[in-house]
């Protein structure tokens, strides 16, 4: 194995796909084979990046700036501390 290791690193500069198999790492866990899949997926994408980059931009104007302006925090403004669950249920029940 010893004569072998330069020939290897040789081999890695002009075959890096061929010359990894040389020594399998052995990685059997569920979050590695997972993290693994996407990794490589995403390394491999041209146009996905874009589209992800654009999922997460509207992600963002969805939660974080909508959220502020339109979606204010009802319950918190007209319930006591800890009567949450009492306001909610009153409201319940008095609508028709």
């Amino acid at each position: 194995m010893r004569f072998f290791l330069p020939y290897y690193f040789e081999l890695n500069k002009y075959l890096p796909i061929f010359a990894t198999n040389y020594w399998p790492m052995k990685k059997k866990g569920f979050w590695y084979k997972a993290f693994d899949l996407y990794y490589d997926g995403f390394r491999n994408m041209k146009l996905g990046k874009t589209l992800w980059a654009i999922i997460l931009i509207k992600l963002f104007i969805m939660f974080a700036i909508l959220k502020v302006f339109f979606f204010p925090n009802y319950i918190g403004q007209h319930s006591e501390e800890g009567q949450e669950s009492d306001f909610v249920a009153t409201e319940l029940m008095n609508r028709k």
